[in-house]
């Protein structure tokens, strides 16, 4: 038997932004592929604990997944999520003795945080530490990885992890049942400024705050508090999938960090490995992307061809304006096709497929 466990992450289905998005589509097509899933109370803990209330919090939740984790023997096959929700200490044990136990195990990875954790998080150091040594335990123990790409794979196998049980998802998927309300004929044009979408605070996107001059730019998202011109304007905060039928301009640009000259700082370098959430709005929405030459995403891109790669923003006006028509027009079908297929978690359902395959799991 195959199960899954689906968690709750903290309020972020509370906030309008995709924090939660993501996560929630590799649950719906765990789900459509008939996987009976293992839901695991919610713990939203709404302040920062004391060292005693962490301890009851830590307990409170390896009871509550041991509880959840009881139906399982030998022989069946559990698909976990790597971070897990809440991140307790006696996660990584507890699945390692599942395994011993006789249960197979395979990881998804949504995000990575052997390579990556904002110093500015509360006790950031410890927080890292701890992270590594789950992300090693789960990888080590796991039967077979769902990883984002190749890179993220490469770099794992670099570390000491084996590389021939993960299985790269190659880009990220963005689920909508219905059709796009407003046809992306009618929004998108090679005329309209670049659209970003995202959070748009000026420690998390410095950039935006400096954009060349000519750039033009519009802007989705929270927390923006920079110039609004006749190059910059501000469109407001909108539902994930309300933002696939509002988005207007000529292409939707991935970007981190705090420079307008290349992806640099702890968000830039996670580009390099990491399958960015943004691509798949922008590309599910068709709309084709505008990348940095250093991203993983940036083969991806080229392959398809469904957008630009650039090294830099200052490029970006020109290479827009030297573009004909007709190569615009390719462009935005590629976009709208490579959407379709992001639209019906193509992309998360094979990589699980190959990834249950190579354990010779039949589903």
């Amino acid at each position: 038997m195959i199960y899954y466990t689906e968690t709750v992450h903290y309020d972020h289905d509370l906030l309008k932004n995709s924090l939660s998005k993501g996560r929630d589509d590799y649950f719906e097509v765990l789900r459509r592929m008939g996987f009976r899933r293992i839901a695991i109370p919610p713990f939203r803990p709404r302040r920062f604990l004391s060292l005693k209330e962490r301890v009851i919090f830590e307990l409170r939740l390896t009871d509550a997944w041991r509880k959840s984790l009881k139906v399982l023997k030998a022989g069946d096959t559990l698909i976990i999520h790597s971070p897990n929700s809440e991140k307790f200490i006696a996660f990584a044990d507890m699945i390692r003795r599942l395994h011993k136990k006789g249960c197979r195990i395979v990881t998804i990875t949504f995000e990575l945080e052997t390579f990556f954790m904002m110093d500015y998080r509360r006790f950031a150091r410890i927080k890292r530490s701890a992270s590594k040594r789950t992300e090693a335990v789960l990888f080590n123990v796991s039967d077979a990885v769902v990883v984002h790409n190749d890179v993220m794979k490469n770099r794992l196998a670099s570390a000491g992890f084996d590389g021939r049980k993960m299985f790269p998802v190659g880009v990220m998927d963005y689920l909508r049942e219905e059709a796009l309300h407003i046809p992306p004929s009618s929004r998108i044009s090679k005329d309209k400024p670049v659209i970003y979408a995202g959070h748009l605070t000026s420690e998390k996107s410095t950039f935006e705050y400096n954009l060349p001059e000519g750039f033009r730019c519009n802007l989705y998202g929270q927390d923006y508090t920079g110039p609004v011109n006749e190059y910059v304007c501000y469109k407001g905060v909108f539902d994930p999938i309300e933002l696939m039928d509002i988005m207007e301009g000529s292409f939707g640009l991935v970007w981190e960090g705090n420079s307008v000259d290349g992806c640099y700082g702890a968000y830039g370098d996670y580009l390099t490995f990491n399958n960015p959430h943004k691509i798949a709005l922008y590309l599910a929405s068709g709309i084709p992307v505008i990348v940095w030459n250093g991203a993983a995403m940036a083969d991806f891109v080229r392959k398809e061809k469904c957008g630009l790669t650039v090294d830099n923003l200052r490029e970006v006006p020109g290479l827009i304006d030297s573009l004909t028509d007709e190569e615009y027009e390719e462009m935005k079908k590629s976009a709208c096709r490579v959407g379709n297929e992001m639209r019906k978690g193509v992309h998360i359902r094979n990589a699980v497929e190959k990834a249950l395959e190579h354990i010779d799991e039949q589903i």
